[in-house]
């Protein structure tokens, strides 16, 4: 993802007019501010430089933060998401076929249909907030048109607005609205606790018109529509994140009672201490895999060590450059307790757009011995789950039993 505006305008064609449409919404200026006839990269930089000097700091504080919230959709997460949550309007997807790179289309979501665009940042976030500890998964029962009118969104956002006024002081002032991912083939319920001052949106009529640039005070529930799991993002710690599913099942779904919490595997890190290999990777189409980074904490002290393999062409694996670095006081036999390790699979190049191309799976283990398979879609977790059993940071799943035949009756 870009991380500030400067980025992203360098990445985007700038004169054009899309990019004038948007600078005349936020009261920008720019026919005299810089020379339009320059060369791109010339007059990015010009762009971005008038836009720090702009004397009014309202201006030019809401036109670079516009930017960068549009960059969190210009790249291949940000990319999945404005295509999952605008794949039913031809008019868009039309659009996105005449523009080339994700930054226009980006930008183009921002101008012309701003509510897709919020639908889309919050999805990406909702993504991304899934890798923290404090995301859960939870099992509901199945339903693929649930009722959620806004009367019943209305419902649900109170009953959770309520318990956020009386344990955190805020959520007088709420707004519930559904995301559509049909991609994933999912919902995603939203409530915007709109009242908190770091929560930058902006409601007209009651309709979001740009949403907040750091969902710090939003709460997400994804809801798989088919299969009933349920993912949630939301501030407050476990109790919170019970509110909101209970209110979900019982006035979404009818179903009160019936949410189940699913907690999460959690592997054995100590059996990284030699390393990871693969007995047939190649058939899997695996180079090398390697332990890029491992951590240890010696329980007595509090003292914890990461040792992480450094530099973009260095593929070495973290326990051989300890060997080696220590070879007779190597950190990973002295029984300290690994409390985190990243593992990466890389794929052998292949043919594509522009060359060829690697990809490579990170497998992330955090302090609990818990990994990110969530973050990897249902045809690399098939690839992932078998390695890790492999490796022995889990045991093979018992393979169930067919159920007894039962007897012919005379």
């Amino acid at each position: 993802m870009v991380s500030n505006f400067r980025s992203f305008l360098r990445n985007l064609p700038v004169n054009t007019d899309l990019m004038r449409e948007f600078l005349a919404e936020h009261l920008f200026d720019a026919k005299d501010a810089v020379d339009w006839s320059a060369d791109e990269p010339v007059l990015a930089a010009a762009l971005a430089d008038a836009i720090e000097a702009h004397p009014e700091t309202a201006v030019r504080d809401d036109l670079i933060a516009a930017l960068e919230q549009i960059a969190q959709l210009a790249d291949g997460p940000g990319t999945r998401q404005m295509l999952t949550v605008c794949g039913s309007d031809p008019k868009i997807a039309a659009a996105f076929q005449s523009l080339e790179s994700p930054e226009e289309r980006a930008l183009w979501l921002y101008v012309h249909a701003p509510g897709k665009f919020n639908e889309a940042v919050v999805a990406r976030l909702f993504d991304d907030g899934l890798t923290r500890d404090s995301s859960q998964r939870w099992t509901l029962p199945a339903c693929p048109d649930p009722h959620l009118d806004e009367a019943v969104q209305n419902t649900i956002a109170a009953a959770v607005a309520g318990f956020y006024l009386k344990r955190f002081g805020y959520g007088r002032n709420y707004k519930p609205y559904v995301v559509p991912r049909h991609l994933e083939g999912a919902v995603l319920f939203v409530i915007d606790l709109a009242d908190h001052a770091c929560n930058r949106a902006v409601w007209v009529d009651g309709h979001l018109r740009r949403g907040p640039l750091i969902l710090s005070r939003t709460l997400v529930l994804n809801y798989q529509l088919a299969t009933g799991r349920t993912e949630t993002v939301a501030p407050g710690g476990a109790e919170a994140h019970k509110v909101l599913v209970e209110a979900f099942t019982e006035h979404g779904l009818g179903k009160k009672g019936a949410a189940k919490r699913i907690t999460r595997q959690t592997y054995r890190l100590n059996a990284l201490r030699d390393g990871v290999d693969i007995f047939d990777r190649e058939a899997i189409g695996i180079e090398q895999p390697r332990l890029k980074s491992i951590a240890t904490l010696q329980l007595e002290t509090g003292l914890r060590s990461t040792h992480e393999v450094m530099g973009r062409g260095n593929r070495a694996s973290v326990e051989k450059l300890l060997d080696v670095a220590y070879p007779s006081d190597n950190p990973l036999k002295r029984q300290w307790q690994i409390v985190g390790a990243l593992i990466e699979l890389p794929f052998y190049p292949e043919e594509g757009r522009g060359g060829e191309k690697k990809k490579t799976l990170p497998v992330r283990f955090n302090r609990k011995g818990q990994a990110n398979l969530h973050k990897f879609t249902e045809e690399e977790r098939k690839l992932i789950e078998p390695l890790l059993v492999e490796w022995g940071l889990v045991e093979a799943p018992k393979a169930e039993q067919p159920a007894p035949a039962e007897a012919d009756q005379p």
